[in-house]
């Protein structure tokens, strides 16, 4: 349930950065999520996730689907194998033992992690090995992963035309994503083989990509983690109205737990991603702060983020502006009522100023806000 004063969400062809404008009802399915856990064989796992939403143009959709190798560890060092379709392990503020890429703390992700849940999915083999410290009586846990992966190569559409957004929306692996009606991929635009649907978990060029990352733990009260993304992607290769986009970022993040009250969340992330002989070529970063306190029967969470996208000097397309700079406030309460039930409610602010907005007829600098509680419920 919620309220906003949005003109016209992302998810309705506009640029607004919320999921849902003042056009989309006050009581809404956010989502609902199915996860299938079983043992294939000794030590082998199998997960799939399937998930429903309202605003998806197919209702269900599968998000995540793999197989897990944890064997036994023989030494201090666990390994973990993962096979499939499944999201890295980047964010903070999410669960990984609950449902879909959903925060727990918050309605809304942030900007960082709202692009990861719209935009990328591996789609390959993921090798971690972690280090326990507890082995041999240490305080320090550390590893490295490493990851080989292929499709998604649509990845980095949404953030240069659309933009960062604010919101928990995840795609689906076989849903499109329409975009606004912008004149550089219109019949007789620039871009005019680029269709206005959006597949981003296609394979395109035929080139594997690959992430490598480092984590590192100290007695329970902080972890670093930091990774480092290329998905290769060949940007001068088109199909089906589909390009291929070459995408690189560096991501770090950071927890802190101050106590046994205070929780701090860092994250981070820089990039960038090109389409065509530079026809887009955008360098875009995110960063958030997050802090959580015990408040009553639930807990408190404050989030701030900032975000940006600038055009790189060699792009050649002036007339397609995909430059944005913004930041969000988010205050958050959550209170678990039960086991198998839990109620948030979250005030959202985001100011924006993105140019592109005038080719639809909007104004270049908005203020958004939002008000939105949910209930949520786990069997």
């Amino acid at each position: 349930m919620g309220a906003s004063d949005a003109d016209r969400s992302w998810t309705r062809d506009g640029l607004d950065k919320t999921r849902f404008d003042g056009n989309a009802g006050n009581i809404r399915l956010g989502q609902a999520f199915l996860r299938l856990d079983g043992e294939v064989l000794n030590e082998v796992t199998a997960s799939v996730v399937a998930s429903a939403s309202d605003d998806r143009r197919r209702l269900v959709d599968i998000t995540e689907a793999w197989l897990g190798w944890n064997p036994v560890p023989d030494s201090a060092w666990k390994t973990r194998v993962k096979l499939g379709a499944f999201f890295p392990v980047t964010s903070l503020e999410i669960d990984y033992d609950s449902l879909g890429w959903t925060p727990v703390r918050t309605i809304s992700s942030s900007a960082i992690n709202s692009w990861i849940g719209e935009e990328l999915r591996t789609q390959g083999v993921e090798l971690t090995v972690t280090r326990k410290g507890i082995s041999e009586n240490s305080a320090h846990d550390y590893g490295f992963t490493a990851a080989v992966f292929g499709r998604n190569d649509p990845m980095g559409s949404l953030l240069a035309w659309r933009g960062w957004s604010i919101g928990d929306r995840i795609t689906g692996l076989t849903e499109s994503i329409r975009l606004a009606d912008l004149p550089v991929y219109r019949p007789g635009g620039a871009l005019a083989q680029q269709n206005r649907s959006i597949h981003v978990m296609r394979e395109i060029d035929h080139r594997p990509g690959f992430y490598v990352g480092a984590h590192y733990r100290y007695a329970g009260w902080l972890s670093v983690n930091t990774l480092r993304y290329d998905n290769r992607g060949d940007p001068l290769v088109v199909t089906n109205g589909q390009y291929s986009w070459n995408v690189r970022f560096t991501h770090l993040n950071a927890r802190l737990q101050l106590g046994d009250k205070w929780e701090i969340l860092l994250q981070a992330l820089r990039g960038e991603t090109i389409m065509g002989p530079n026809a887009v070529r955008l360098r875009y970063s995110a960063w958030y702060a997050l802090a959580s306190h015990p408040f009553g029967p639930g807990n408190l969470a404050v989030r701030f983020d900032r975000f940006n996208a600038q055009e790189h000097p060699a792009d050649i397309l002036p007339s397609d502006p995909n430059g944005e700079h913004g930041r969000a406030l988010a205050i958050a309460y959550a209170w678990r009522i039960s086991p198998s039930v839990s109620f948030v409610a979250e005030a959202l602010g985001v100011q924006s100023d993105r140019v592109a907005r005038t080719a639809i007829g909007d104004t270049p600098e908005k203020t958004e806000r939002s008000l939105t509680t949910s209930v949520r419920w786990q069997f």
